[in-house]
């Protein structure tokens, strides 16, 4: 009897050890939350300091298995199976320490669920969301209009206290000397860049129904640069504050900011303009007025009782700034207006912007386009400074990118593999243990700087980040839809395709025309672009093909490449190309003057193309081609039909 009564001694000791007994004691975390809660605010069942269960003693529904008491124990001391509805029970107090410390628990090593979850294509919305946080607080508090005022003002600055702005004479004098003497080297930048833009923003501000010389505005504002950022965060070559660009129908987000671009921030300042001069009907009120303000401007006409600029800048309300804008604006245009007679005879202007526009999906890698089309991402850069990030927005379905002539043209033609192998698709990566921005880059195929910029993040540090935003290329249409998870297999394969099409575009030849190659004439083509695409001299392309310079030239239509006189000199009569005429498609776009060193070569027949023209184009008798096609000399050809054209040897 003793003996059974210490064996059950011992069994009450151990049932009292949260490792080996009861069933709340060793609930495992995912069935802890589902314990009842008693009404003092505990769980049901649940002790003060549940130890917990070693994995490799206990199977994770170890909580499930109802103790067995030994013999002889009373039942008050031992759990037994729940009732169908029982009583709340008040939960258990302290149990007596045991002889020995409890069960050190196991360190687990398992991943959390979100590191273990795989990468998740984010939507457009989703993207915006995400980095918003690195969004820049940049928020901030037709008839002619007045063309008399700019009609003479060169000539009304040169008249000095005689003329109409007697009033400003020693400040529009001060500017002129200034900038013939300290500011000369920035005014003959400004100046340089000038032919860049003033042709365009003219074009712009005649179609409001403004002044053109109104365009050395931006001359004053900027120096005609698109990057130009002052401390008051104004930018652009107009210098839009954000609030006025957005009230004048510029886009400013984290994406883009189109205050920096040239041809809508000129659309923009010439209605901010037009208003400004609608509200003083005064050139030098509404000028001061975009420089200070309308507010400004309008207190200082009531404080005063004046509308004549020249009394306004002798009192002390308007800032230095202000009362130099008008002066200094005049003496620039005075200086354009007639360079040689300032000393600025020698200046290098810029060429004016070429650029055409290709529409690309929202979200495209200018890096992978400027691959694509085999010109410098800073050339796109360049050619689209409104863009702030690596790609064109995501959050619009399209956008209208600008490009060289030469560059959009390929862009055509290459739209499809821009499309598939440019696009961006941002995944949501849980951040993991041991991870690092490189590690990151070099697995997406991305850069640090990129990821650093997407995620809002100062330095290469990961720190205690959880999840990144993370751009990648080459995804199918199927793998883009928002919420798909891609795996580390499916960003291989996108990898993959993303290489085999930079292997094809290196593999490419295309082959450059030769003198005597025909040549197909581009929409907005002139003889001196295609003559300087291909090296030749205008000329020279104009008399190879029966033309003067000024030719207009029709888009589809083709040209032969001249040949220097050596070369033309030294290749057989029978071989040279005769000019060809663009009067008619067909003998402009004949394929003509291929490489004749081949014995053969054919050409599908145009609408109108005869025998003669074609024998004239290939520099062969129209006997040879009759014979060899089996046709007679004056059979009319229909459209369509090919030849086989036997070339001399």
């Amino acid at each position: 009897m003793r003996n059974a009564l210490l064996g059950a001694g011992f069994l009450l000791l151990f049932a009292s050890i949260p490792s080996f007994g009861g069933t709340a004691d060793g609930l495992s975390p995912s069935t802890a939350g589902e314990a009842e809660v008693t009404p003092d605010g505990t769980k049901d069942g649940i002790s003060p300091a549940p130890a917990a269960v070693p994995p490799a003693t206990v199977p994770p529904d170890a909580a499930a298995i109802p103790f067995a008491p030994a013999p002889g124990v009373p039942p008050a001391h031992v759990p037994s199976a729940p009732a169908q509805n029982p009583p709340p029970q008040p939960a258990p107090g302290p149990t007596a320490a045991p002889s020995r410390p409890p069960a050190v628990p196991a360190v687990s090593f398992v991943a959390p669920p979100s590191e273990k979850a795989p990468d998740r294509v984010l939507s457009p919305g989703e993207v915006d969301l995400q980095v918003t946080k690195n969004l820049e607080d940049i928020t901030e508090e037709v008839d002619g209009i007045g063309e008399e005022f700019f009609a003479n003002a060169s000539m009304e600055v040169e008249k000095g206290t005689g003329g109409s702005f007697s009033g400003i004479t020693r400040p529009i004098d001060k500017f002129i000397h200034y900038f013939q003497t300290r500011g000369r080297e920035r005014f003959e930048l400004y100046l340089s860049r000038s032919g860049k833009y003033v042709g365009m923003m003219q074009k712009i501000l005649v179609r409001y129904g403004l002044p053109e010389d109104l365009v050395y505005v931006a001359l004053i504002e900027s120096g005609f640069s698109p990057k130009a950022y002052s401390v008051a965060k104004a930018a652009g070559p107009w210098q839009f504050i954000s609030a006025t660009g957005r009230r004048y129908g510029l886009r400013i987000d984290w994406w883009t900011d189109e205050r920096r671009d040239a041809e809508k921030s000129t659309h923009a300042a010439a209605s901010y303009l037009r208003d400004l001069y609608g509200l003083f009907e005064s050139w030098p009120l509404a000028t001061a007025a975009y420089n200070a303000g309308e507010g400004k401007i309008q207190r200082a006409v009531t404080r005063y009782k004046s509308d004549d600029f020249s009394e306004l800048i002798r009192h002390r309300y308007l800032k230095q700034e202000t009362k130099d804008y008008v002066p200094k604006m005049l003496a620039a245009l005075t200086i354009a207006k007639d360079p040689d007679k300032y000393g600025f005879g020698d200046v290098a202007y810029e060429a004016p912007l070429d650029l055409h526009t290709v529409t690309v999906p929202g979200g495209t890698d200018l890096a992978a386009v400027a691959r694509l089309l085999e010109v410098p991402v800073e050339s796109i850069r360049d050619w689209n400074p409104e863009l702030r990030r690596f790609c064109t927005p995501p959050n619009r379905e399209l956008y209208d990118l600008r490009l060289s002539v030469d560059a959009a043209f390929l862009a055509e033609e290459r739209m499809e593999e821009i499309r598939t192998q440019a696009k961006v698709t941002f995944l949501q990566h849980n951040v993991r243990r041991g991870e690092t921005l490189q590690s990151l880059a070099d697995r997406y195929q991305t850069t640090v700087p990129v990821l650093r910029e997407l995620n809002g993040l100062k330095k290469d540090s990961l720190g205690r980040i959880p999840r990144l935003v993370i751009p990648v290329t080459g995804l199918m249409d199927t793998e883009t839809v928002p919420g798909t998870e891609i795996s580390a297999d499916r960003l291989t394969m996108a990898h993959m395709r993303v290489e085999e099409g930079s292997r094809r575009a290196r593999i490419r030849e295309p082959r450059r025309p030769e003198p005597g190659d025909a040549v197909t004439v581009r929409k907005g083509d002139t003889m001196a672009r295609l003559a300087k695409r291909h090296g030749v001299r205008v000329k020279e392309l104009a008399s190879a093909n029966g033309l003067k310079p000024t030719s207009k030239l029709k888009a589809g239509a083709s040209l032969v490449l001249p040949e220097s006189v050596g070369a033309a000199e030294s290749r057989p009569a029978q071989a040279q190309v005769p000019k060809a005429s663009v009067g008619t498609k067909s003998s402009t776009s004949a394929g003509a003057a291929r490489d004749l060193r081949k014995r053969t070569t054919r050409y599908k027949v145009h609408k109108g193309d005869t025998l003669n023209q074609i024998a004239r184009v290939y520099g062969v008798t129209v006997e040879r081609i009759a014979v060899r096609n089996r046709l007679k000399k004056d059979q009319l050809l229909p459209q369509g039909l090919v030849l086989v054209i036997p070339l001399e040897s």
